[in-house]
């Protein structure tokens, strides 16, 4: 399947799910940008075997330091690619955080972090990218986000707020941006053995944790079983639903696409399909939703992928 060449910034690309998804664009032929932050500190290993990837390769993948806190940053980040490439497609926005453990036993500054890095880091460098955008009249904002944005998950509470604010912030980018040939989507990975697992910090407040833990452990081992399944599943399933929406023409991609083990899909596609009929409901009538496509995707652990779901 051929693929237009596009130009591409993936954020949080030093590992996980982020290095899968530049990988996987470059070899497609795309012109990739691996943003992370200190890719000369403590990335520089990761933005060095990227490199080297590139070179043996032949591939357009190129690094750019990119820390999603500093506003700065991103600003530095998206007028070097603009200067480079002279033009930017897509935004995947991959960086993100995680704390686990009862909500009154995170610390007000952790629950602060986690907001500056999954949202406020979103919307840094949406707001970067977005004058660029408007100007080709033509762009896609694609924001990773977790099954755990679409269903409260127990000790997960204030990353999955987070989660839950990309939800809607996507949908919004999505009504009012289609006008102007700008795309929004949301991919909702499930659980994946990949690093922010191990890099997963616990609550501050272990004296308020501690009434919790037996609560704790009897949701958690089920929930993280697969990891440790013979057969764990593979995280390249969440790039390569990535690259399909890239590759899909503005205006076909599904608002939001479930990335899952067949274990988990179902219930959050039910989610998915019964946020469709509801916008539908409220937003028609405005006259707005004659402009979109809602269609809603699924991929499972088996890399089958459900049909768009579009009521007209």
């Amino acid at each position: 399947m051929a693929h237009p060449t596009q130009t591409i910034l993936v954020t949080g690309s030093n590992s996980g799910f982020g290095r899968l998804i530049v990988e996987t664009l470059a070899r497609q032929g795309h012109v990739v940008f691996a943003g992370m932050r200190e890719s000369t500190g403590k990335n520089a290993s990761a933005a060095a075997e990227l490199r080297k990837l590139a070179e043996q390769e032949r591939l357009a993948l190129l690094i750019v330091d990119l820390d999603v806190n500093d506003e700065t940053s991103v600003k530095q980040a998206i007028e070097h690619i603009m200067k480079t490439a002279d033009r930017l497609d897509v935004v995947v926005n991959n960086a993100g955080m995680a704390f686990s453990g009862p909500i009154e036993a995170h610390s007000f500054e952790q629950v602060q972090e986690l907001f500056n890095t999954n949202v406020f880091g979103v919307l840094r460098v949406n707001n970067a990218a977005l004058p660029q955008m408007r100007a080709q009249k033509s762009g896609l904002l694609l924001q990773v986000g977790s099954i755990g944005g679409l269903l409260a998950i127990p000790f997960l509470g204030p990353y999955g707020a987070t989660k839950f604010a990309l939800e809607g912030l996507t949908a919004s980018y999505r009504y009012e941006l289609a006008a102007l040939g700008i795309d929004a989507v949301i991919v909702e990975p499930g659980t994946y053995p990949t690093p922010i697992s191990a890099k997963t910090r616990v609550a501050a407040d272990q004296e308020r944790t501690t009434p919790y833990e037996s609560v704790m452990k009897a949701f958690m081992t089920p929930f993280f079983a697969e990891f440790e399944s013979v057969t764990p599943p593979d995280p390249q399933e969440v790039a390569d639903a990535i690259a399909r929406l890239i590759a899909t023409p503005a205006g076909k991609r599904p608002l939001r696409t479930v990335v899952a083990p067949a274990s988990q899909r179902q219930p959050f596609q039910d989610v998915n399909d019964a946020a469709v009929s509801a916008a539908q409901s409220f937003l028609e009538p405005l006259g707005i939703l004659p402009q979109l496509t809602l269609g809603q995707g699924s991929v499972s652990a088996a890399k089958s992928r459900r049909s768009s779901k579009v009521t007209k």
